[in-house]
């Protein structure tokens, strides 16, 4: 039931010289990406951005022509041997991921808020996942990274569990419940994951605004959608029983399940990249990185070129974003007036949007792409192996978040602890009060109303007087007053 298995593939498949490949895009922050950023201006990236999409027809139509061929040339199959080759091929299937990522540029020194996981698996299938921490916490003195972290991880480890056959197989939305019960920490995340399992049929569970998409045949065919309680408000995962306003995975969690093939595409990716590439321009992306062909290389290319399209793009103030187009939308739907993060809002962008140079801008976050492709698992030993090193590097990052969030998670389980106490101290407090009143409406008058009536003012006000009621005002109040005093 560990997660050893990683290191032991590792070990046993590849030399300890491939460490650094481990780290290659773990370490973007520090790395190119990073460098990137601190080294060259904004143009570096729009450069890298208009390179991408000055390719040819010629490219894209070559990669859907490859596509159609590997294709045809399964279907092109007698009748006999084509229920063979389904029965032989559906337990032959991979996912081989690689991944990128690059911080908000106020947050690069903490990593970012974001969290991703790999794992990619030799004998076929494999699951990805990426959690965004929800930045608002950080004014709370949380750190929302450490959470999704956390939860990251406890997400792999629930996946190492429900792939056991004692326990009847994955199920990424078991996973995310698994997960969330776990992670013991003040601070909140959305989270998405996606499963393929060695027949190739495709599971994936979403909460809030991270999310999928798969390409086929140069097209995003399948895609979640983002679930929000309203623009920009989406369902998050929290501790519940420290947080009381934490969506429930149970309710919010989003399924989906379909046959993958071989040849597709899966983008999981944080808000980072969705708020700000349109579907068109992410295909184009994915297509310009693999017109070499699918490789766990090819990956890793998608998905730093994805993180570096999507950043050029948060600080263009001047670009019409899919952010900045559902923040129009729902400004025109609510009267609410919504802020764009990169400034390109407010007078200049509408000046911008009146003299034809663009919208409201794109949206600047945390960025992180995890990019996999569909693969025949014994042809791709070698490039799952390319996953399975990366993945042993991820993991050792994901453990020692992990053990760094004891102490925090300690101090979380006291805090839940008193806090039970005191909502117990209170719930005891008013059940007796609420006895006290019960048995005080209950109990007999002191006087009857035959005693009151034969009573004069004097006698009723030294009666009141002596009990420490008011004795002023009228006659008849007076012998209300005393008529509600009860033999105790």
């Amino acid at each position: 039931l560990s997660l050893v298995s990683l290191k032991e593939a590792t070990t046993m498949f590849a030399a300890s010289s491939t460490t650094a490949q481990q780290r290659v895009l773990s370490s973007s922050l520090t790395s190119s990406s990073t460098r990137a950023t601190r080294t060259a201006p904004e143009s570096s990236f729009v450069a890298r951005r208009r390179r991408l999409e000055r390719m040819t027809t010629t490219t894209m139509v070559h990669f859907r022509r490859r596509v159609c061929h590997q294709r045809s040339r399964s279907d092109n199959t007698s009748p006999s041997s084509s229920k063979m080759n389904v029965a032989s091929t559906s337990a032959k299937l991979a996912l081989i991921p690689s991944y990128s990522n690059l911080p908000h540029p106020a947050k690069t020194a903490k990593g970012g808020e974001d969290a991703w996981f790999i794992k990619p698996d030799v004998d076929g299938g494999g699951v990805i996942g990426v959690a965004d921490g929800v930045g608002g916490f950080g004014d709370q003195g949380v750190d929302p990274g450490l959470y999704a972290r956390v939860l990251a991880f406890e997400c792999l480890k629930a996946h190492q569990v429900s792939t056991n056959p004692l326990f009847g197989g994955s199920d990424p939305k078991a996973m995310i419940l698994q997960a969330q019960k776990e992670t013991k920490l003040p601070g909140a995340s959305t989270l998405c994951v996606v499963e393929i399992d060695k027949s190739g049929q495709l599971r994936a569970a979403n909460v809030g605004d991270s999310g999928f998409k798969l390409i086929r045949g140069g097209e995003v065919v399948f895609e979640s959608t983002p679930s929000q309680h309203y623009f920009n408000c989406p369902f998050q995962l929290g501790y519940k029983p420290l947080s009381a306003d934490a969506d429930d995975a149970n309710e919010c969690a989003e399924q989906y399940s379909f046959k993958a093939m071989e040849g597709d595409i899966v983008v999981v990716a944080s808000d980072g990249v969705f708020d700000n590439v349109f579907n068109d321009e992410l295909v184009r992306v994915v297509e310009n990185g693999c017109r070499q062909g699918l490789s766990y290389g090819a990956m890793a290319r998608c998905a730093e070129d994805i993180v570096l399209v999507s950043r050029a793009h948060a600080e263009d103030k001047t670009y019409t974003s899919p952010y900045s187009l559902e923040a129009e939308k729902y400004a025109k739907e609510t009267g609410t007036k919504v802020k764009v993060p990169s400034g390109g809002g407010g007078l200049f962008g509408g000046l911008n949007k009146m003299m034809g140079k663009g919208g409201g801008g794109g949206k600047m976050d945390d960025i992180t792409v995890v990019c996999a492709f569909v693969g025949p698992t014994e042809e791709a030993q070698e490039e799952i192996m390319k996953s399975v090193q990366l993945a042993a590097g991820l993991y050792d990052d994901l453990m020692l978040a992990r053990n760094k969030a004891k102490g925090e998670e300690a101090k979380t389980l006291r805090t839940v602890q008193l806090r039970k106490k005191m909502d117990e101290a209170f719930e005891e407090s008013k059940a007796k009060a609420d006895l006290a009143k019960k048995k005080e409406a209950a109990a007999p008058s002191e006087f009857s109303k035959a005693q009151i009536e034969a009573m004069d003012a004097a006698t009723i006000r030294r009666l009141l007087q002596e009990r420490g009621l008011p004795t002023s005002g009228k006659l008849e109040r007076l012998k209300q007053r005393l008529a509600g005093v009860k033999r105790i």
